[in-house]
């Protein structure tokens, strides 16, 4: 059987390199590495949903404010770390399965002077979240079937404080309506709040 992202410890040969990019307003630079999701750049998914939440009236609100945020599938650190700029008062967790990409992720933490965030090797699925968090994100691994992707709603519902909201990005072609469909069985409000190249960034917020 090949080797996919989610495993968690990679057995392909380590191949480090570093790529530069721009995500919002921010020059970020990350060391990625064989054997972790999106490699060569940083995943288009990964960008718009940072972008839009940037965007939104949402992050006016939460600006400087000292909130807690959670990444469910960190990788090797783009979107929490981006994130992390962004949100300077707040305090930013992310899991993720691939050890390989939580090792990469601390090191782009230094990389990139951010210290308000932490990783944790962890399989989400098997975590226990509790209701602690205002912004939950993630760009759930989809390879890795629905059942895992619909796991990760359930996690970020028992995760979030009530008030609080997840955002997260899915290709239409992936199966975006069918997972609207499943979040709104779960969350009391659920909209898409950007569509850009088949991709839909899907906000959802916890009822009171």
């Amino acid at each position: 059987m090949s080797e996919h992202y989610f495993s968690a410890s990679p057995h392909s040969k380590e191949n480090t390199q570093l790529i530069t990019t721009r995500i919002g307003s921010f020059e970020m630079e990350f060391l990625t590495d064989a054997g972790v999701f999106s490699k060569h750049r940083v995943d288009f998914g990964s960008r718009v949903l940072v972008e839009s939440f940037l965007d939104s009236t949402d992050y006016k609100f939460f600006k400087g404010e000292s909130i807690k945020v959670l990444e469910l599938g960190s990788g090797y650190g783009p979107i929490l770390l981006s994130l992390a700029k962004a949100l300077p008062s707040a305090k930013l967790s992310g899991l993720e399965l691939n050890q390989r990409a939580v090792a990469l992720s601390i090191q782009n933490a230094l990389l990139n002077h951010v210290t308000n965030v932490s990783f944790e090797s962890m399989d989400v699925c098997q975590s226990n979240l509790t209701d602690n968090y205002d912004l939950i994100f993630t760009n759930p691994p989809i390879r890795a079937g629905k059942q895992v992707v619909h796991t990760f709603v359930d996690k970020a519902i028992n995760g979030l404080k009530n008030g609080g909201q997840l955002w997260l990005v899915i290709q239409k072609k992936q199966g975006a309506p069918s997972l609207v469909s499943y979040m709104k069985e779960q969350f009391s409000q659920v909209e898409r709040v950007n569509l850009e190249k088949g991709y839909w960034v899907i906000k959802a917020e916890k009822s009171n």
